[in-house]
């Protein structure tokens, strides 16, 4: 048999180095491998040919997030941070905790943006990285 538990936003903690950022209102993570159909004889496909994996994704945190991430690097740069993503899935009601491991994360991209009306800032930085630890 296997739970069929639902986690909710306010199960999800994430931490970067040690801290958990508690200005986060987005992840996305994904996993993608290069699969192609290999072709012989008549019209249809032999088999399945497996190529490279790659990492990718997107944090949303606010403005305060990113400018604490800024002055705890020398450069100032978030870009040139790398770092672990740890995504913990715990449930309040003591249901199992799933733990993702997003390892070697680098930010590609900061774009700022507010408009008027807004009550703060959040930003969207896209992420890439080599491996995923599931279910630690």
């Amino acid at each position: 048999m296997f739970s069929s538990k639902q986690y909710a936003w306010s199960d999800i903690s994430v931490s970067i180095g040690g801290k958990v950022l508690q200005g986060i209102t987005a992840i996305e993570y994904t996993q993608k491998r290069e699969k192609e159909l290999i072709y012989g004889r008549g019209d249809d496909p032999h088999s399945i040919g497996r190529g490279k994996n790659s990492y990718e994704g997107k944090v949303s945190i606010w403005q305060s997030e990113l400018e604490a991430m800024v002055q705890s690097t020398a450069s100032k740069n978030v870009l040139s941070l790398s770092f672990d993503l740890i995504v913990s899935y715990v449930p309040e009601d003591g249901g199992p905790i799933v733990t993702d491991i997003l390892q070697n994360v680098e930010f590609t991209e900061v774009k700022k943006s507010i408009k008027q009306g807004d009550k703060n800032m959040v930003i969207e930085m896209p992420i890439i990285f080599t491996k995923i630890k599931p279910q630690q």
